[in-house]
């Protein structure tokens, strides 16, 4: 039966839509011919409506919202997915822009709930999400997901398929992510390197205002699918080359997203978060502006969603999307505002940037800190509402987190604490070798941040690694417990351990310990890897945390007082 909704249909809108497939040419002609016979031929109203959903796919003009309701610190927001182009998303703390575009993501990701909105296996009192809706709305079709249970679910079940109506042909997420693949010495065969695509390397010149990756290579490692690591050629001869380890972090995010970008189909959904963090203003701009033109040839639609003035104050302001808390605690969309709104309303909240920054070298060191710092604070901070808030941002090796802050320092507001916390062996190995090496060069640099460059107890993989082979019972149930998966063992991985190695050899044996564990762990419960790894790095501080307490009071408390 065809719906009331649907008899509106008119015999003039009719000719209007049938006018757009008769101008149309080249292969999205050759493409509607049939249709277009179908609409001028037959009387037959459902045929015509389901050859118009057609159409509408493929211009994509299918009318598209999303509404949220009840889902952490929203309400109620109801979202209309915008066009092909570039649009900045951006918004104030707790207004929910991280929780929307998990539900936009959702379009094309179906593990995108699970994810970005986990349920606490502790207690059903904490990381609850049983209240909260999530309704997509489809040219007067819905589909309502909510999490009953065990998962999140659709109803009808039968409208699950849905999002195919958009006409995206695939939907892409992409974040500021410190995750390098450094190759080891047995995947590096330079018969495996090839030249990096030369729209990548045009793409990273072109944003960084350089020539550098000129020299850029790819390898693929002999580990699987999907490991394709960047290289970058030194010369020489024999060839030498930089592993990914020595690009910054926004030097990696940006090829990660040019690459994203090259193998993207025509009429996707890119969704950009925050990736221009540790980007200078000026490469800020020149991103924003490549992804523009990537957008028009390709006819992208791109959400980046920022705080950035930068790129607040540069874009279409027709462009912005300015997500605004309202009085009864609704979130209204402000689309098209002036920049000066945007950024006035951001700047106006305190909450916008956190009390604390603090930059480490990769995100095994931030779960590890951020796990150790929950104890802290717990301890110090009888009230919540108390604590000061922190951001803990990987950034990359130690001289590329030392480079940031310095960059970083005069960037921010002078209330904004920021500290650079490093690894142990930093303090411990290399500093020791530049004062035996007379390389004060070296030192003089880090002795002008010496007030704000901390290091942690330990090299996070090589502290956890030595406290499971010393306790593997102790920690094995705490962890089962965690997962709750009482036949999880770590103990086989940890047989080729050797505790009697010593400097960068005991660190690449315990990192690669490390990563054995962690991919075990995913593969036994079924978790994406960041859940995995801030699981893992919590019951290391919650086993260790009397006997490491001491020095995670000496590390943070200045920070926080």
């Amino acid at each position: 039966m065809v719906e009331a909704a649907e008899l509106s249909v008119g015999q003039e809108s009719l000719e209007g839509h049938v006018s757009v497939v008769r101008k149309s040419s080249g292969a999205k002609a050759a493409a509607n011919s049939a249709i277009f016979l179908t609409l001028t031929t037959t009387t037959n109203l459902t045929i015509i409506i389901s050859r118009l959903r057609g159409i509408f796919s493929f211009y994509g003009m299918m009318a598209s919202t999303i509404e949220i309701c009840n889902l952490r610190n929203i309400k109620r927001l109801r979202f209309d997915i915008p066009d092909r182009g570039v649009w900045v998303l951006t918004a104030g703390n707790g207004a929910g822009k991280t929780s929307l575009l998990a539900c936009v993501r959702r379009i094309g990701y179906p593990n995108a709930f699970p994810v970005h909105f986990p349920s606490s296996l502790e207690s059903d009192r904490l990381d609850n999400h049983t209240v909260g809706t999530v309704t997509y709305e489809i040219n007067g079709d819905t589909v309502e997901y909510a999490y009953r249970g065990a998962r999140w679910t659709p109803r009808p079940r039968s409208n699950s398929h849905l999002f195919d109506r958009l006409g995206y042909s695939s939907v892409m997420y992409i974040g500021a992510t410190a995750d390098r693949i450094t190759p080891r010495p047995e995947d590096f065969d330079t018969r495996n390197i090839r030249a990096a695509s030369p729209v990548i390397i045009d793409g990273a010149n072109k944003i960084f205002e350089t020539n550098k990756f000129s020299m850029l290579r790819t390898i693929n490692l002999t580990r699987g699918a999907g490991n394709e690591a960047f290289v970058l050629s030194l010369g020489g001869n024999p060839q030498t080359y930089h592993s990914e380890k020595h690009f910054s972090l926004g030097e990696l995010c940006v090829l990660k997203l040019l690459r994203l970008l090259n193998e993207t189909n025509n009429q996707s959904l890119i969704i950009v978060d925050e990736l221009e963090m540790a980007l200078h203003p000026r490469a800020q701009v020149n991103l924003l502006r490549y992804l523009e033109e990537q957008a028009r040839t390709k006819s992208l639609t791109v959400i980046f969603s920022t705080h950035s003035v930068t790129l607040i104050k540069t874009i279409d302001r027709k462009k912005i999307i300015y997500l605004e808390k309202q009085d009864n605690g609704d979130i209204k969309p402000i689309i098209g505002c002036f920049p000066t709104y945007a950024i006035g309303n951001i700047a106006s909240e305190e909450e916008t940037l956190p009390d604390l920054i603090v930059y480490v070298e990769d995100l095994f060191a931030r779960d590890t800190l951020t796990a150790f710092y929950e104890k802290f604070v717990d301890e110090l901070y009888a009230d919540p509402t108390a604590r000061p808030s922190i951001k803990i941002i990987p950034v990359g090796p130690f001289n590329a987190v030392v480079a940031f802050l310095e960059r970083n320092r005069s960037v921010l507001p002078d209330y904004v604490i920021q500290k650079a916390v490093l690894d142990n062996d930093v303090a411990s190995e290399t500093i020791v070798e530049w004062e035996n090496n007379n390389n004060h060069a070296q030192l003089a640099k880090f002795q002008r941040f010496e007030n704000d460059i901390r290091y942690l107890p330990f090299t996070p993989e090589v502290g956890l690694v030595d406290y499971i082979a010393e306790n593997l019972q102790s920690f094995q149930g705490d962890l089962r417990r965690r997962c709750g998966d009482n036949q999880i063992r770590v103990g086989p991985i940890l047989q080729g351990y050797d505790r009697t190695l010593q400097g960068s050899a005991k660190r690449n044996a315990a990192k690669q310990m490390t990563d054995q564990i962690i991919e075990y762990l995913v593969q036994r419960t079924q978790r994406p890897i960041d859940v995995v790894r801030e699981q893992l790095c919590g019951v290391f501080a919650n086993e260790t945390w009397n006997v490491n307490r001491p020095d995670f009071l000496q590390l943070l408390a200045p920070m926080v007082r």
